[in-house]
């Protein structure tokens, strides 16, 4: 995770590095996510599902603010991937945790 959102792509050069870091990393959680998930119990989904909806609104947004205004269309790009990847995080623990 990046260290601190306010400070998100203070360098043009760090935003991207920034991001990609955070695909790779969320990638891996997804993988390893998916790994135990019939594993863990409603409670535990419902607190990764609150975890994860607050990341994704709370802490991605500077970077994507970050992004749009780049002007660069990779780190849109980016951007956007990571965007999707959280959205498709919640999603799998939403519909996990619906059937529990």
């Amino acid at each position: 995770m990046p260290a601190d959102p306010r400070n998100a792509g203070s360098d043009k050069g760090k935003l991207e590095q920034e991001l990609r870091n955070w695909i790779t990393a969320l990638k891996l959680r997804k993988l390893e996510y998916e790994a135990v998930l019939d594993e863990l119990t409603k409670e535990e989904l419902l607190y990764d599902l609150n975890h994860y909806e607050r990341e994704l609104y709370e802490e991605l947004e500077p970077y994507l603010r970050r992004a749009e205004g780049d002007g660069r269309e990779e780190v849109k790009r980016m951007a956007r991937e990571l965007k999707e990847l959280y959205e498709s995080i919640v999603t799998l623990i939403r519909r996990a945790a619906d059937g529990r």
